[in-house]
């Protein structure tokens, strides 16, 4: 069973659904009124679901799949994708509103490693504190309800919406590779020592996420031997020997900075 994910009624599925249609049409460059003809919304819930999010410094993914261009203040596109990539593997949403937090699942990474990811995505007065999971070690909380409110819309998993992996079916070819570095330095965190040694690359996570990355591959780089296989709690995307180091050779291309900045 995966732990970021909570029991969920027919109707909140139904809503769930909903909302992921209308932000995959924003990502495809479709304005709200196209989006509710559409989709049979009422404009006012489409224009709500879209509406935006001040004090961010994450970009809109709508905005950024479309544009390119980042808001004065905020990281370079790679550095803000490599971040999202990493908590789609390492991060949760819990609760909503004033107590929207982000919860980031440390293993070992350094309370370094989650100043940098302070740094390019929180404002000043975000407030954050550490905490010992017995079942996950450190874990680092996040409580501001903008960041929180804008990784939704990035698909990062959340106990209350779910999680939306279809934002994989629309990232660029530039945004592949620093969003699968992030993943995969997210997804050791939360392996931490219980992962295997002789695997060059593995990616852990859930079903639908791992599946929708396989295909980004699949369709970026052509990379066809990509298997899924439920290992609890958890699910594993392993690759043949050969790709996974064509993989990792896409990956060390990416931007340096990112990277550099990644393993402070």
């Amino acid at each position: 069973m995966d732990i970021r994910r909570g029991a969920a009624t027919a109707a909140t599925l139904e809503l769930r659904e909903r909302n992921a249609r209308i932000r995959r049409a924003a990502r495809k460059g479709k304005t709200t009124s196209e989006i509710a003809k559409t989709l049979d919304v009422p404009l006012k819930i489409v224009e709500q679901i879209l509406a935006p999010i001040a004090d961010a410094r994450l970009s809109d993914p709508a905005h950024l799949l479309n544009n390119g261009a980042v808001a004065a203040g905020h990281s370079a596109a790679d550095i803000q994708v490599y971040w999202v990539g990493f908590l789609t593997a390492s991060g949760r949403l819990r609760g909503q509103g004033a107590s929207s937090t982000l919860v980031v699942t440390l293993g070992d990474r350094s309370q370094k490693h989650m100043d940098v990811l302070m740094e390019d995505l929180a404002t000043p007065q975000v407030r954050r504190e550490f905490c010992r999971s017995s079942l996950l070690g450190w874990e680092l909380y996040v409580r501001d309800q903008s960041l929180c409110n804008m990784l939704l819309r990035w698909g990062i998993p959340s106990e209350l919406h779910g999680e939306d992996p279809g934002v994989l079916d629309d990232l660029p070819q530039a945004f592949v590779a620093p969003f699968l570095r992030g993943y995969l330095d997210g997804s050791r965190t939360t392996r931490g020592a219980s992962r295997p040694r002789s695997n060059a690359f593995a990616l852990y996570g859930t079903e639908p996420a791992l599946t929708a990355i396989n295909t980004m591959i699949r369709r970026t780089w052509r990379i066809e031997s990509g298997k899924v296989t439920a290992r609890p709690p958890a699910a594993e995307l392993k690759f043949s020997r050969q790709d996974e180091q064509a993989i990792l050779s896409h990956l060390q291309m990416y931007s340096v900075r990112v990277r550099d900045r990644s393993t402070r």
